[in-house]
Protein backbone atom coordinates (compact mmCIF):
# COMPACT_ATOMS: atom_id res chain seq x y z
CA UNK A 1 0.00 0.00 0.00
CA UNK A 2 1.06 3.60 -0.38
CA UNK A 3 0.16 6.62 2.35
CA UNK A 4 -1.11 9.26 0.22
CA UNK A 5 -2.01 11.52 2.98
CA UNK A 6 1.65 11.26 4.88
CA UNK A 7 2.84 12.36 0.70
CA UNK A 8 0.27 15.32 0.77
CA UNK A 9 1.48 16.39 4.19
CA UNK A 10 5.18 15.74 3.36
CA UNK A 11 5.24 17.88 0.14
CA UNK A 12 3.55 20.99 1.50
CA UNK A 13 5.96 20.79 4.52
CA UNK A 14 8.74 20.08 2.97
CA UNK A 15 7.69 22.47 -0.48
CA UNK A 16 8.33 19.43 -2.79
CA UNK A 17 7.32 21.52 -5.40
CA UNK A 18 5.09 18.56 -6.59
CA UNK A 19 2.17 18.85 -8.99
CA UNK A 20 0.85 15.53 -9.27
CA UNK A 21 1.43 11.62 -8.26
CA UNK A 22 -0.87 8.68 -9.17
CA UNK A 23 0.04 5.51 -7.11
CA UNK A 24 -1.42 2.42 -9.21
CA UNK A 25 -0.89 -1.21 -8.08
CA UNK A 26 -2.50 -4.36 -9.48
CA UNK A 27 -3.02 -2.03 -12.64
CA UNK A 28 -5.50 0.32 -10.60
CA UNK A 29 -5.54 3.49 -9.20
CA UNK A 30 -5.24 3.22 -5.81
CA UNK A 31 -4.35 6.92 -4.97
CA UNK A 32 -4.19 10.02 -6.63
CA UNK A 33 -3.59 13.95 -6.11
CA UNK A 34 -3.26 17.17 -7.75
CA UNK A 35 -1.93 20.51 -7.00
CA UNK A 36 -2.74 21.56 -10.40
CA UNK A 37 -4.52 20.19 -13.71
CA UNK A 38 -2.56 17.56 -14.85
CA UNK A 39 -0.96 19.28 -18.20
CA UNK A 40 1.99 17.85 -20.16
CA UNK A 41 4.99 19.56 -18.86
CA UNK A 42 8.31 18.44 -19.92
CA UNK A 43 9.09 14.76 -18.25
CA UNK A 44 13.82 16.09 -19.47
CA UNK A 45 15.84 12.89 -18.53
CA UNK A 46 12.39 10.56 -18.12
CA UNK A 47 12.81 10.68 -21.94
CA UNK A 48 15.97 8.83 -21.58
CA UNK A 49 14.30 5.51 -20.10
CA UNK A 50 11.51 5.66 -23.07
CA UNK A 51 14.37 5.89 -25.23
CA UNK A 52 15.80 3.17 -23.65
CA UNK A 53 12.93 1.28 -24.60
CA UNK A 54 13.23 1.89 -27.85
CA UNK A 55 16.23 0.64 -28.37
CA UNK A 56 14.74 -3.06 -26.82
CA UNK A 57 12.48 -2.74 -29.42
CA UNK A 58 14.66 -2.05 -32.47
CA UNK A 59 17.20 -5.02 -31.29
CA UNK A 60 13.97 -7.46 -31.65
CA UNK A 61 13.36 -6.02 -34.65
CA UNK A 62 17.14 -7.21 -36.09
CA UNK A 63 17.96 -3.16 -36.33
CA UNK A 64 21.08 -3.04 -33.90
CA UNK A 65 23.15 -4.40 -30.93
CA UNK A 66 24.53 -3.21 -27.75
CA UNK A 67 27.53 -3.90 -29.21
CA UNK A 68 27.45 -1.88 -32.40
CA UNK A 69 29.97 0.43 -32.52
CA UNK A 70 28.95 4.06 -32.68
CA UNK A 71 31.64 5.07 -35.64
CA UNK A 72 30.40 2.64 -37.80
CA UNK A 73 27.14 4.67 -37.88
CA UNK A 74 28.71 8.50 -38.87
CA UNK A 75 31.80 7.39 -40.86
CA UNK A 76 31.44 11.42 -42.56
CA UNK A 77 31.07 12.96 -39.25
CA UNK A 78 34.37 12.75 -37.75
CA UNK A 79 36.88 15.35 -38.95
CA UNK A 80 39.67 13.47 -39.06
CA UNK A 81 40.20 8.90 -38.16
CA UNK A 82 39.17 8.15 -35.11
CA UNK A 83 40.96 7.19 -32.22
CA UNK A 84 40.75 3.98 -30.88
CA UNK A 85 38.53 4.97 -28.35
CA UNK A 86 36.56 6.68 -30.35
CA UNK A 87 36.30 3.41 -32.79
CA UNK A 88 35.54 1.09 -29.24
CA UNK A 89 32.51 3.46 -28.32
CA UNK A 90 29.36 1.32 -28.17
CA UNK A 91 25.73 1.89 -28.07
CA UNK A 92 26.10 0.16 -24.71
CA UNK A 93 28.54 2.31 -23.66
CA UNK A 94 26.16 5.57 -24.45
CA UNK A 95 23.00 3.80 -22.60
CA UNK A 96 25.00 3.41 -19.39
CA UNK A 97 26.37 7.11 -19.93
CA UNK A 98 30.42 5.40 -19.71
CA UNK A 99 31.17 7.11 -23.06
CA UNK A 100 34.77 7.66 -22.42
CA UNK A 101 33.96 11.55 -21.19
CA UNK A 102 34.45 13.06 -18.21
CA UNK A 103 32.30 15.90 -18.05
CA UNK A 104 28.75 16.50 -19.75
CA UNK A 105 27.62 18.14 -22.72
CA UNK A 106 24.38 19.03 -24.34
CA UNK A 107 22.63 19.51 -20.90
CA UNK A 108 20.15 22.17 -20.83
CA UNK A 109 21.16 25.45 -21.04
CA UNK A 110 24.82 24.03 -22.89
CA UNK A 111 22.59 23.25 -26.27
CA UNK A 112 21.21 26.91 -26.67
CA UNK A 113 25.31 28.06 -26.66
CA UNK A 114 26.56 25.79 -29.52
CA UNK A 115 27.89 27.28 -32.64
CA UNK A 116 28.12 23.61 -34.28
CA UNK A 117 24.32 22.67 -35.14
CA UNK A 118 25.29 19.23 -36.50
CA UNK A 119 25.29 18.11 -32.74
CA UNK A 120 26.30 14.58 -33.86
CA UNK A 121 29.24 15.98 -35.50
CA UNK A 122 29.80 18.37 -32.11
CA UNK A 123 30.03 15.44 -29.68
CA UNK A 124 31.92 12.71 -32.33
CA UNK A 125 34.80 15.17 -32.24
CA UNK A 126 34.88 16.12 -28.36
CA UNK A 127 38.63 14.39 -26.98
CA UNK A 128 37.80 11.60 -25.12
CA UNK A 129 39.27 11.50 -21.56
CA UNK A 130 39.40 7.78 -20.71
CA UNK A 131 38.37 4.13 -22.12
CA UNK A 132 34.71 3.63 -22.73
CA UNK A 133 33.10 1.84 -20.53
CA UNK A 134 35.37 2.69 -17.43
CA UNK A 135 33.85 5.28 -15.94
CA UNK A 136 30.24 6.57 -15.31
CA UNK A 137 29.48 10.36 -16.31
CA UNK A 138 26.53 11.17 -16.67
CA UNK A 139 25.49 13.22 -19.75
CA UNK A 140 22.38 13.39 -21.98
CA UNK A 141 24.68 13.77 -25.02
CA UNK A 142 25.04 10.18 -24.92
CA UNK A 143 21.55 10.03 -25.19
CA UNK A 144 21.29 12.19 -28.17
CA UNK A 145 23.73 10.02 -29.82
CA UNK A 146 21.49 7.06 -29.28
CA UNK A 147 18.82 8.89 -30.72
CA UNK A 148 20.65 10.27 -33.86
CA UNK A 149 21.59 6.60 -35.12
CA UNK A 150 18.20 5.45 -34.33
CA UNK A 151 17.12 7.88 -37.01
CA UNK A 152 19.81 6.56 -39.38
CA UNK A 153 19.08 3.34 -39.18
CA UNK A 154 15.06 3.93 -39.37
CA UNK A 155 15.24 6.74 -41.59
CA UNK A 156 12.48 8.65 -38.94
CA UNK A 157 12.75 10.16 -35.89
CA UNK A 158 12.91 8.26 -32.57
CA UNK A 159 9.13 9.94 -31.97
CA UNK A 160 7.76 8.79 -34.96
CA UNK A 161 9.42 5.82 -34.53
CA UNK A 162 7.91 4.78 -31.24
CA UNK A 163 4.43 6.12 -32.61
CA UNK A 164 3.04 3.07 -33.06
CA UNK A 165 5.42 0.60 -30.70
CA UNK A 166 4.47 2.20 -27.52
CA UNK A 167 2.87 5.87 -27.73
CA UNK A 168 -0.34 4.55 -29.26
CA UNK A 169 -0.73 1.49 -27.44
CA UNK A 170 -0.09 4.07 -24.33
CA UNK A 171 -2.83 6.17 -24.93
CA UNK A 172 -0.80 8.64 -25.79
CA UNK A 173 -1.17 11.14 -28.47
CA UNK A 174 0.68 13.36 -30.46
CA UNK A 175 3.52 13.82 -28.47
CA UNK A 176 6.28 16.56 -28.77
CA UNK A 177 9.56 16.21 -28.46
CA UNK A 178 12.44 18.91 -28.45
CA UNK A 179 14.53 18.35 -31.80
CA UNK A 180 17.95 19.80 -32.52
CA UNK A 181 18.60 21.96 -34.88
CA UNK A 182 19.29 19.26 -37.86
CA UNK A 183 15.78 17.61 -36.91
CA UNK A 184 16.74 14.92 -34.20
CA UNK A 185 14.83 13.95 -31.11
CA UNK A 186 16.64 14.87 -28.37
CA UNK A 187 16.04 11.28 -26.97
CA UNK A 188 17.45 12.64 -23.45
CA UNK A 189 14.93 14.84 -22.44
CA UNK A 190 12.32 17.73 -23.67
CA UNK A 191 9.56 15.12 -24.04
CA UNK A 192 5.81 16.48 -22.85
CA UNK A 193 3.04 13.76 -21.10
CA UNK A 194 1.06 14.04 -18.32
CA UNK A 195 1.49 12.34 -15.03
CA UNK A 196 -1.27 9.92 -15.84
CA UNK A 197 0.76 9.14 -19.61
CA UNK A 198 4.03 8.88 -17.46
CA UNK A 199 2.04 6.26 -15.43
CA UNK A 200 0.95 4.06 -18.02
CA UNK A 201 4.74 3.98 -18.88
CA UNK A 202 5.00 2.88 -15.73
CA UNK A 203 2.57 0.10 -15.88
CA UNK A 204 4.61 -0.86 -19.15
CA UNK A 205 7.61 -1.01 -16.75
CA UNK A 206 6.26 -3.15 -14.05
CA UNK A 207 4.59 -5.70 -16.44
CA UNK A 208 7.86 -6.40 -17.90
CA UNK A 209 7.19 -4.73 -21.17
CA UNK A 210 3.45 -6.32 -21.60
CA UNK A 211 0.38 -3.95 -22.40
CA UNK A 212 -2.92 -6.17 -22.62
CA UNK A 213 -0.98 -8.78 -23.24
CA UNK A 214 0.93 -7.76 -25.73
CA UNK A 215 4.56 -7.58 -25.58
CA UNK A 216 5.61 -3.99 -26.92
CA UNK A 217 9.00 -4.40 -24.94
CA UNK A 218 11.21 -7.14 -25.12
CA UNK A 219 11.25 -8.87 -21.10
CA UNK A 220 15.03 -9.74 -21.50
CA UNK A 221 16.22 -6.34 -22.41
CA UNK A 222 13.74 -4.54 -20.10
CA UNK A 223 15.25 -6.88 -16.70
CA UNK A 224 18.48 -6.27 -18.08
CA UNK A 225 18.25 -2.32 -18.86
CA UNK A 226 16.54 -2.22 -15.05
CA UNK A 227 19.42 -3.94 -13.61
CA UNK A 228 22.33 -2.45 -11.86
CA UNK A 229 24.88 -2.55 -15.41
CA UNK A 230 27.40 0.06 -14.00
CA UNK A 231 28.25 1.31 -10.25
CA UNK A 232 27.68 5.30 -9.91
CA UNK A 233 28.86 5.70 -6.40
CA UNK A 234 28.31 3.91 -3.30
CA UNK A 235 25.19 4.04 -2.42
CA UNK A 236 23.27 6.43 0.19
CA UNK A 237 21.87 8.60 -2.38
CA UNK A 238 19.51 7.65 -4.79
CA UNK A 239 21.87 8.81 -7.87
CA UNK A 240 24.54 5.85 -6.33
CA UNK A 241 22.78 2.83 -6.17
CA UNK A 242 23.83 1.54 -9.90
CA UNK A 243 22.95 2.24 -13.30
CA UNK A 244 21.15 0.62 -16.47
CA UNK A 245 20.38 1.11 -19.71
CA UNK A 246 19.19 4.71 -19.05
CA UNK A 247 17.12 3.28 -15.92
CA UNK A 248 18.57 4.22 -12.22
CA UNK A 249 18.30 2.13 -9.30
CA UNK A 250 16.95 3.20 -6.21
CA UNK A 251 18.19 2.53 -2.36
CA UNK A 252 15.12 0.56 -1.27
CA UNK A 253 15.91 -3.06 -2.62
CA UNK A 254 14.37 -3.87 -6.04
CA UNK A 255 12.94 -0.94 -6.62
CA UNK A 256 13.91 1.79 -9.90
CA UNK A 257 13.04 4.02 -11.92
CA UNK A 258 12.89 6.99 -14.90
CA UNK A 259 13.91 10.27 -13.45
CA UNK A 260 13.57 13.54 -15.11
CA UNK A 261 15.06 16.61 -14.11
CA UNK A 262 13.03 18.51 -11.00
CA UNK A 263 11.38 15.96 -9.92
CA UNK A 264 9.72 13.67 -13.29
CA UNK A 265 9.73 10.31 -12.08
CA UNK A 266 8.47 6.95 -12.71
CA UNK A 267 9.03 4.96 -9.55
CA UNK A 268 8.71 0.91 -9.78
CA UNK A 269 8.24 -1.24 -7.02
CA UNK A 270 8.48 -4.80 -8.46
CA UNK A 271 7.43 -6.78 -5.24
CA UNK A 272 4.75 -4.76 -4.13
CA UNK A 273 3.32 -4.53 -8.37
CA UNK A 274 3.15 -0.91 -7.43
CA UNK A 275 4.15 2.02 -9.58
CA UNK A 276 4.29 5.73 -8.40
CA UNK A 277 4.58 8.54 -11.06
CA UNK A 278 4.87 12.17 -10.46
CA UNK A 279 5.31 15.41 -11.69
CA UNK A 280 6.73 18.17 -10.18
CA UNK A 281 8.85 21.43 -10.58
CA UNK A 282 11.80 21.16 -7.68
CA UNK A 283 15.14 22.52 -8.13
CA UNK A 284 16.72 22.32 -5.11
CA UNK A 285 16.09 18.69 -4.48
CA UNK A 286 14.01 16.02 -5.80
CA UNK A 287 16.20 13.42 -3.91
CA UNK A 288 13.91 14.60 -1.12
CA UNK A 289 10.85 13.41 -3.11
CA UNK A 290 12.15 10.17 -4.04
CA UNK A 291 13.01 9.47 -0.33
CA UNK A 292 9.01 10.76 0.77
CA UNK A 293 7.97 7.95 -1.97
CA UNK A 294 10.02 5.50 -0.31
CA UNK A 295 8.90 6.23 3.05
CA UNK A 296 5.27 6.43 2.26
CA UNK A 297 5.48 2.92 -0.12
CA UNK A 298 6.61 1.36 3.47
CA UNK A 299 3.20 2.18 4.99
Amino acid sequence: MFNIEKYIAAAEEKQLGTYAIIVKQGGETIASHFWRSDLRTNVHSLSKSILSCGIGIAIEEGLLSLSDKVADFFPEKYDSEPTEWQKQLTIENLLTMCSGHVKAYLMGNQRDELEDLDWVHYYLNLPMSCEPGTKFQYDTACSFIVSAIMQKITGMTLRDYLMPRIFLPLGIKNPQWFMSPDGISLGGGGLFLTCEEISRFAELLLNKGKVNGVQLVPEKYLEYATSKVVSNGNGGHNNRCGYGLQFWRCKKEGVYRADGAYGQLAIIFPEENMTVSITSHNEKNTEAIINTVLECANN
